[in-house]
């Protein structure tokens, strides 16, 4: 496994790279805050380990963006996809996103 650590200060966060990764959820686990989470995907990672992620974090309030995969789909329009599924959850501030991708 791979580390590379994200400096943000009090904010700052691990990103994890490697195989097996899912069959240690404290990894995970141990950075969510509150109760709620988003989980970011797309439409090629989603069939193959949504599920999986979904039951490691079965506590919490878990809603889903699945969008299309490919480069021409990261632009600010897609962000904004992210972010009206934000509201429409209702979910706070103290949510917490969960990127999962394969690059």
């Amino acid at each position: 496994m791979r580390q590379l650590n994200l400096d943000l200060g009090k904010k700052s966060y691990p990103i994890y790279i490697g195989q097996g990764l899912l069959s240690q959820p404290e990894l995970l686990t141990e950075h969510i805050g509150g109760k709620q989470i988003m989980i970011v995907t797309n439409t090629t990672v989603a069939p193959l380990y949504l599920a999986q992620v979904k039951s490691l974090l079965g506590d919490y309030q878990i809603s889903t963006v699945i969008l299309p995969d490919g480069e021409q789909y990261k632009t600010l329009d897609t962000v904004n996809l992210i972010f009206s599924a934000l509201l429409e959850a209702r979910f706070d501030r103290s949510c917490t996103l969960v990127a999962l991708g394969g690059g």
